[in-house]
């Protein structure tokens, strides 16, 4: 089976990362060739090239919105002769409709890796999301609430989880030597992994730290990542003088630092299915998502393997401080989660659940339907 994977870039993201863990999988399988096009060359996981597969750039000219585009990705499935175009975003599935006509080929559309639905009936988005739902054969979100906030109701829509290697876990760090290359010298360390970017809630995390710190000296909260943002967090900790606060860029190897830690935590304005969040239930921590109505539930079990609670300072104090007090309730709740992503989150899952799809998709009931769509 041959599938052609669309992304806008291979820049450092979940939805990047999930793209990247397909492919892995699919090219150890006997049967599958798959072929990637990028319009970006951004690529900041080099592990796909590792793969051995067919790596197409069709970089935009100066306009945001390149027709150019339609052309470009036509002549590759051309040239490559795809069973299965499978699109990773807005504008790669709506540069994919001309060539799934075309070539009368199913298309998979990975549209939904949020839900915050940010933009109104009457927009851009709104048109294209609208085209794309139409012309796509599949419309998959990683989560149950992306489909709810973009009201994505019709039958071609899946919801599929995101999943992780889970061997990345295993591995023993020595906590100790950790902390000493990140000069940590409290007792425990709550962590935040997550793009510097408007949805994510830093602000909310630096509050939180600082007010911690005026009753307690014992915790350093790490914030992890960079973004448009992060210069600013940066200033604002210096200028307002919160030393219990490091902020650490990019890291390659985030579950060395994760592992270190006592609590992960996710501060954001709204979510789907978090890789943070399944990293750090995977290493067997507590977490707290300031997350109520997104798809952290689907994740975390309230009360049992963390929390999801409102975007309130005090409120995520207050667990805070319950869980530090607690180390058995954090023990328990760390390996409940830990099992939790073993049993339900793993890669293995997530990938079954994609190649199921695939062979879906492309048997011959499914095409009898494209052709009849396409002669009505």
């Amino acid at each position: 089976m041959r599938i052609l994977f669309f992304l806008e870039s291979l820049q450092c993201g979940g939805k990047e990362r999930r793209a990247l863990e397909l492919m892995q999988y699919l090219t150890k399988l006997p049967g599958y060739e798959i072929a990637l096009v990028l319009t970006e060359d951004e690529i900041y996981y080099k592990q796909v090239y590792d793969l051995g597969i067919r790596i197409n750039i069709i970089k935009r000219g100066r306009l945001k919105y390149d027709p150019s585009l339609f052309l470009k990705f036509y002549k590759i499935c051309g040239s490559f002769k795809p069973d299965i175009i499978h699109s990773w975003g807005r504008m790669t599935t709506f540069y994919s409709i001309p060539s799934k006509l075309l070539f009368r080929k199913p298309l998979i559309s990975s549209l939904i890796s949020d839900s915050s639905k940010s933009f109104n009936k009457f927009s851009l988005y709104s048109y294209l999301l609208n085209t794309n739902v139409l012309f796509s054969d599949v419309v998959l979100s990683n989560s149950e609430a992306g489909l709810e906030a973009y009201e994505v109701k019709s039958v071609k829509a899946r919801v599929i989880h995101n999943g992780v290697h889970l061997d990345r876990f295993y591995r023993e760090f020595e906590t100790s030597k950790v902390k000493a290359e990140f000069n940590i010298s409290t007792k425990y360390m709550v962590i935040m992994v997550a793009t510097f970017s408007h949805f994510k809630d830093y602000d909310l995390f630096v509050d939180i730290a600082k007010e911690i710190g005026r009753s307690r000296v014992d915790i350093t909260f790490v914030g992890v990542g960079d973004g448009i943002n992060l210069s600013r967090i940066q200033q604002r900790v210096i200028d307002e003088h919160v030393g219990n606060v490091i902020l650490t860029g990019k890291l390659k190897e985030v579950e060395r630092i994760v592992s270190a830690s006592d609590i992960g935590i996710l501060c954001t304005k709204s979510e789907g299915i978090s890789n943070s969040i399944i990293e750090y239930m995977a290493l067997g921590k507590p977490v707290i998502a300031t997350d109520m109505n997104g798809g952290s539930k689907e994740l975390i079990q309230d009360g049992v393997t963390g929390f999801c609670t409102e975007r309130n300072s005090d409120k995520v104090i207050g667990i805070i401080n319950q869980l530090i007090d607690n180390p058995g309730m954090r023990i328990s709740m760390g390996e409940l989660g830990r099992e939790r992503i073993k049993t339900r989150f793993s890669i293995s899952m997530m990938a079954d659940k994609f190649e199921n799809l695939y062979k879906e998709v492309s048997g011959p009931e499914k095409q009898e339907a494209i052709s009849e769509f396409l002669t009505k």
